[in-house]
């Protein structure tokens, strides 16, 4: 059943200034021609009185017509809300009838309008239509699991939401009857939902500011070296007809394209805008965004728009037969946290299905660990990738990625609980 149903409307204008090397930010809702007047106006006398931002050195000057090969609107969307609770009671209804008691979720979908234009003459504008729909199934108190679907094109939106419901009132079944996992060292199965959350500490990483502030576990001298396992090849490709992060440019008006990350394991490149490519003396891959350093203002800075990771060669089923030793499998994770992030140490919770594998099988659930490791560590330890690459894109998973289940050998869980 439906407990609520919300409609927002929003028509927001960011703006960013330079003035003399001295840079601001701000937003305008529901903006007119008076706000927009005065807000400037003010911005102005209040760039006098700042530093100069020794991080900029201005953006995209040249200038660009915007003719994307790809296509980021499906019209359905236009009319999808006639049609969204039918397909949500269906996906509910899965979830029930695959073991679930009780389910809870939340589907959104839109769409945009999103339009550029610079002091330099970069001018441009594109549609975007999107979805995501998280849903939890629960067989008692401690007994659940989570399915998530997202993408653009509704063509298949159906399939993708009674999927998402049927796994998780899977998982949530064969969750029942955990018992305390035993903390030590094991292998690790993580599926692409828990991958997207901990391997994205690293992606999120690839922002030089951040490297300079040691706000990631990242170094320059990582670049042009192997830091991963020679199986992990990584891009951000912002031309995907289904990336949620897909679009024809960023905020400075540079064209968007695919940039490769990782190739085999090996950093061969940072994220960059135009003021980060001068600082280091390297291409400009057109990845500025408006990025909040939680100081008051945003700035312009090197941010991802879709994650891609390449895929392997293994179903799920073959990834668990090949784990002989004993083995976990996560399913979900919540509160991914730093305590080194220079140091790349961090923790984060399983939630939902967590499994103990032994000889090639799923031998029972298991509740209450804590992963606690190194992402450098766990990148370097990755044993096998599989073919079945998602979308993640939800509220513990901010980037869009794609990526695959991902084993990793050797990873610390601890007892979350005494």
């Amino acid at each position: 059943m439906i407990d609520n149903s919300k409609i927002w409307y929003k028509d927001n204008l960011e703006l960013f200034l330079a003035k003399e090397g001295k840079t601001t930010y701000f937003e305008i809702e529901a903006p007119t021609q008076e706000k927009i007047k005065t807000r400037i106006k003010n911005a102005s006398k209040f760039l006098d009185f700042l530093p100069k931002n020794v991080l900029y050195n201005g953006i995209e000057s040249n200038q660009h017509d915007y003719k994307s090969p790809v296509e980021f609107f499906d019209k359905k969307i236009l009319k999808f809300s006639d049609k969204a609770p039918e397909l949500v009671n269906v996906a509910i209804q899965e979830s029930l009838e695959h073991g679930a008691s009780k389910v809870a979720g939340v589907l959104y979908f839109g769409h945009s309008e999103t339009n550029l234009l610079t002091s330099y003459g970069n001018e441009g504008s594109y549609l975007g239509s999107s979805y995501r729909f998280t849903i939890r199934s629960f067989v008692g108190p401690e007994s659940s699991g989570q399915g998530l679907a997202c993408g653009r094109d509704l063509t298949g939106v159906e399939n993708s939401l009674i999927n998402a419901g049927t796994s998780a009132g899977e998982i949530a079944k064969m969750a029942v009857g955990g018992t305390q996992g035993t903390p030590g060292r094991y292998d690790l199965i993580m599926s692409p939902t828990v991958a997207a959350n901990v391997l994205g500490q690293l992606f999120d990483g690839l922002n030089p500011l951040k490297i300079l502030i040691y706000m990631s576990p990242l170094k320059y001298e990582h670049i042009g070296k192997q830091i991963a396992s020679k199986e992990f090849s990584v891009s951000d490709d912002a031309l995907l007809n289904e990336g949620l992060g897909s679009r024809p440019f960023d905020v400075e008006g540079t064209p968007k394209g695919k940039t490769p990350i990782f190739s085999k394991g090996i950093l061969e490149r940072l994220l960059q805008n135009t003021s980060t490519s001068i600082m280091d003396k390297v291409e400009n891959t057109g990845n500025s965004i408006f990025f909040d350093f939680g100081v008051g203002t945003k700035f312009l800075a090197p941010g991802p728009s879709n994650i891609v990771v390449e895929g392997g060669d293994y179903a799920l089923e073959e990834i668990i037969a090949e784990s002989k030793k004993p083995t976990i499998y996560i399913t979900s994770n919540w509160y991914t946290r730093f305590t080194n992030i220079r140091g790349g140490v961090f923790s984060t919770i399983p939630r939902d299905g967590m499994f103990l594998i032994e000889n090639g099988e799923i031998q029972k659930p298991i509740r209450k660990l804590r992963l606690s490791d190194n992402i450098l560590r766990i990148c370097s330890n990755i044993d096998a990738i599989g073919k079945d690459v998602n979308q993640i894109y939800w509220w513990e998973v901010p980037t869009p990625t794609f990526i695959p289940t991902i084993k990793v050998k050797d990873c610390v869980l601890t007892a979350a609980t005494q």
